[in-house]
């Protein structure tokens, strides 16, 4: 059996903690299972990278593919190719190294969300959802943290727009009916919060400092929640977003007792963590979300990776550092069409490509933080999703009727893995939807569900909206 990085300290942890063992009972389960080296009894980990702005097809088709990488190409009969054949999409070369657990998937329709910018809640939770709406009930991530939960049930991260900004309530993530997922928009604040019991001396000060900065904000915006507070609704929202807040402060003390995992894998601090750009900061937020996963804090993480605000300081494309990613969206991708800028049309495709090249690299890096920890006769990846998508799905505006999406890793051999799936257009036989997709994360995950969501009424009766993907699932 091979030992863990943290396996000394672990077992000592553990033999100090049986006063407190009830409030760690994940945490300790989790460890347990890492020692005895049982693989289903692994803790099975999923993060979540939602983007903005609509995953053009042609971005993620590998090299030979091309003419599979536009919504123009109605697909009636399903493309299984194995990609150790191809080579991938020049914006996702940093995923080779993984190109045996990643799977490209196309085809898959959501029409049940709604919105010209996105199908905000819709997406994860497979359910109705537009501009403004409140969720309907829970989402896909939080349902998953749920059943593997750790000190922190579900961390969230998001990109944010201002410097000074804390704390996002997110449009894509719920914790159930009429509760959004508060996200952390402040890397540092999120390391403080998350890690800050490990500070000492001068550091242990400012993690104080934090608290009470978190404080002063949920003060803050309870008094303003209150001035417009209307009916039984918003007063129970508002009830859920105290008690979210709460509960981040009791696991201070959970935290205080993990002293020595936490010490070794906190994150290192950098001058990215307080940074005015955008994608330095979305750096930091990925840093964290590793460390968090590493140390067992949590299994569930989601991480808004843009919104329509963005702009991308960080990129030395000129262009990307006067306009937002709203703006980006509106570029041409076909030449020929109009553009609203006075641009090449090919200015588009390049600002698109920068970000996804930017984002892939972020994923590869936290695979690789993943893959180089040892977990039972594997890795910590083998027992690990990432799936990463765009609440738009394939455009700017209303891309519902093509989801594309990629996902890494095989939950220890649940998927079959190093694919790229093409299913056949909306309403042709064998088409299958975004709701299937959630069923097989469930299965994989050892929880079947072959129901997920909303139907989407406009499919016909021999489409099947039940249960996961076939061609996914080992």
């Amino acid at each position: 059996m091979r030992s863990t990085p943290f396996e000394l300290p672990r077992r000592q942890f553990l033999k100090g903690m049986s006063g407190t063992a009830l409030a760690l009972v994940p945490f300790f389960r989790n460890l347990q299972a890492q020692t005895a080296g049982n693989p289903a009894a692994m803790p099975k980990r999923f993060v979540f990278v939602m983007r903005a702005n609509g995953l053009r097809p042609y971005g993620v088709v590998p090299l030979g593919l091309e003419h599979l990488g536009t919504d123009r190409d109605m697909r009636d009969k399903m493309v299984d190719r194995p990609l150790k054949d191809l080579t991938l999409n020049p914006s996702m070369a940093s995923l080779e190294p993984f190109k045996d657990q990643l799977t490209i998937i196309q085809g898959l329709s959501s029409k049940v969300c709604k919105g010209p910018h996105g199908g905000h809640f819709g997406v994860l939770g497979a359910y109705t959802s537009g501009d403004h709406a409140p969720p309907r009930r829970a989402t896909l991530d939080y349902e998953l943290a749920q059943k593997f939960p750790g000190i922190f049930k579900h961390l969230a991260f998001h990109i944010g727009t201002e410097p000074t900004e804390l704390f996002r309530y997110l449009s894509i993530s719920a914790m159930g009916k009429n509760t959004r997922t508060p996200a952390y928009a402040s890397p540092m604040l999120a390391y403080k919060d998350i890690f800050g019991t490990v500070m000492k001396g001068a550091d242990a000060e400012v993690e104080a400092a934090a608290n009470a900065n978190l404080l002063d904000f949920l003060v803050d915006d309870v008094k303003r929640a209150k001035k417009v507070l209307g009916g039984s609704d918003e007063r129970e929202k508002l009830d859920h977003y105290l008690h979210g807040f709460e509960a981040l402060r009791e696991r201070d003390v959970k935290l205080t007792k993990m002293g020595d995992v936490l010490e070794d894998g906190a994150p290192k601090v950098t001058d990215k963590y307080t940074s005015e750009i955008e994608t330095h900061r979305l750096e930091s937020h990925f840093d964290m979300a590793a460390a968090s996963l590493i140390t067992g804090l949590t299994n569930v993480v989601t991480i808004r990776a843009d919104e329509l605000e963005s702009r991308f300081q960080g990129f030395q494309h000129e262009r990307m550092k006067q306009i937002s990613l709203h703006d980006i969206g509106h570029t041409a991708d076909i030449e020929g069409m109009n553009d609203r800028f006075d641009s090449d049309w090919k200015s588009g495709r390049e600002m698109r490509g920068l970000l996804r090249t930017f984002q892939m690299e972020l994923i590869a890096g936290l695979a690789a933080k993943l893959k180089a920890v040892p977990e039972g006769n594997g890795t910590m990846l083998d027992n690990t999703l990432i799936v990463y998508m765009s609440d738009a799905g394939s455009a700017h505006h209303t891309g519902y009727q093509n989801m594309p999406l990629l996902v890494l890793g095989n939950m220890n051999g649940a998927f079959r893995t190093g694919r790229y799936l093409h299913y056949p257009a909306y309403n042709t036989a064998g088409h299958r939807v975004l709701a299937n997709l959630h069923c097989s994360l469930l299965h994989a995950a050892g929880f079947p569900e072959d129901r997920y969501g909303d139907r989407d009424p406009g499919l016909s009766e021999t489409i099947d909206q039940n249960g996961p993907l076939a061609e996914l699932m080992a």
